[in-house]
C-alpha cells in the first residue's frame, strides 16, 4: 500500500524587492527557506506570482523534494499591496499551483508574528513603508499607499529623494554634495536628461537600491537631511500608534535598524524586538487555514 504523501506548509513573505519563504512538514519541522524576486502585487501580480512560484520551487529543491509535491503545499502570503481591493480581485483568481493559497497583506503577517499573534503594532521600513497594529482579531494599517502618495522613511523614497536633488544639481539649482557625485558616477549620468531617461519609468525597487549609499555617507550634508527626514517621519507613526494605545512596537524591514538607531531616546520604552519572522507567522496561518 502506497504510503499518503504528508501536507506541506510554505510562509510567505513577499516584498517590493524581495519575496522570502519558508517551507515546513505537517510536524512543524523546518525543511527548506528560499529568496526570490519583488511580490508586491500593487506592482504587479504577474510578477509576484513568479516571485512565489520560484521561491516555492527553489524551496522544493533545498529540501531534497520533487516539484511535483507542489501540489501538496498549504500556502500563506503576507504580499505588499494587498491593502489594494484592485490588487486583491486579481491576485484572488490566481489559479495556483498549491493545495491551499490564502493571503493578506504583509503587513499583518509581520504583526502576527512579532507579537506571536497577540496584540501589538509594528513599523515596516523597506523598500516600502508602513505601520500597523493587531486589536484583538482587528488589523489596523496605515499607511502604505505606494512611493507616489506616501512611503516616507522608506528605501525607495530615500532613493528617489537622491535623484530629485541630483536633477537640481544637474540643473544648476542647488550645489553639488560628495553623495551626489557619488550617484552620478555610479550612474555615469552627466545631464538632467540622461538622469531622467533612465529613471522616468523605474518601480520603487529601482529607487531603493540606492538607499545604502546614503547610510554609507552619513556625514554628507544631503544624506542628514534625508536621515532626519525618515527619522521624524517615523517617528510621527511611533507616537500614533502609542496614541492609539500601542506600547509594544517593532521595527522591521531592511533599513529599520539604521533608522531606530537615530529616533529620540523616548522611544525606547515602546520598541520591542520581533519574535518571529513574518515568513514564519505565515506557516503558522497556513496550518490555521488548512486545521
Amino acid at each position: 500500500m502506497t504510503k499518503p504523501i504528508s501536507s506541506l506548509y510554505l510562509g510567505i513573505d513577499g516584498g517590493g524587492t524581495k519575496c522570502r519563504v519558508r517551507l515546513e512538514d505537517a510536524q512543524g519541522k523546518l525543511l527548506a527557506e528560499a529568496v526570490s524576486g519583488a511580490a508586491n502585487i500593487a506592482t504587479s501580480v504577474n510578477v509576484a506570482q513568479q516571485s512565489i512560484i520560484d521561491a516555492a520551487q527553489q524551496a522544493l529543491a533545498a529540501a531534497n523534494l520533487p516539484p511535483s509535491l507542489m501540489a501538496h503545499i498549504h500556502a500563506y502570503a503576507g504580499l505588499a499591496g494587498a491593502g489594494i481591493e484592485s490588487s486583491t480581485n486579481e491576485m484572488s483568481l490566481w489559479q495556483h499551483p498549491f493545495a491551499s493559497f490564502n493571503f493578506s497583506t504583509d503587513l499583518h503577517i509581520a504583526c502576527h508574528g512579532a507579537h506571536d499573534g497577540n496584540n501589538g503594532a509594528i513599523i515596516i521600513l523597506g523598500t516600502g513603508f508602513c505601520a500597523g497594529a493587531i486589536d484583538n482579531t482587528s488589523v489596523i494599517e496605515l499607511g502604505g499607499h505606494g512611493l507616489m502618495l506616501s512611503d516616507g522613511a522608506s528605501g525607495s523614497w530615500m532613493g528617489l529623494t537622491l535623484f530629485r536633488y541630483a536633477l537640481e544639481v544637474l540643473d544648476g539649482l542647488s550645489p553639488p554634495t560628495e553623495l551626489i557625485t557619488m550617484l552620478l558616477n555610479e550612474l555615469n549620468c552627466e545631464t538632467s536628461s540622461q538622469l531622467t531617461q533612465l529613471a522616468i519609468n523605474k518601480k520603487p525597487a529601482f529607487f531603493a537600491r540606492f538607499a545604502p549609499l546614503i547610510f554609507q555617507m552619513q556625514s554628507d550634508p544631503l544624506a542628514i537631511s534625508i536621515l532626519d527626514q525618515a527619522t521624524s517621519f517615523t517617528y510621527r507613526y511611533i507616537k500614533h500608534l502609542v496614541s492609539l494605545g500601542f506600547d509594544n512596537i517593532s521595527l522591521m524591514g531592511g533599513i529599520a535598524d539604521k533608522i531606530s538607531a537615530r529616533l529620540p531616546h523616548d522611544t525606547g520604552q515602546y520598541l520591542r524586538s520581533a519574535k518571529y519572522p513574518p515568513e514564519q507567522a505565515a506557516v503558522e496561518l497556513a496550518k490555521r487555514y488548512t486545521s
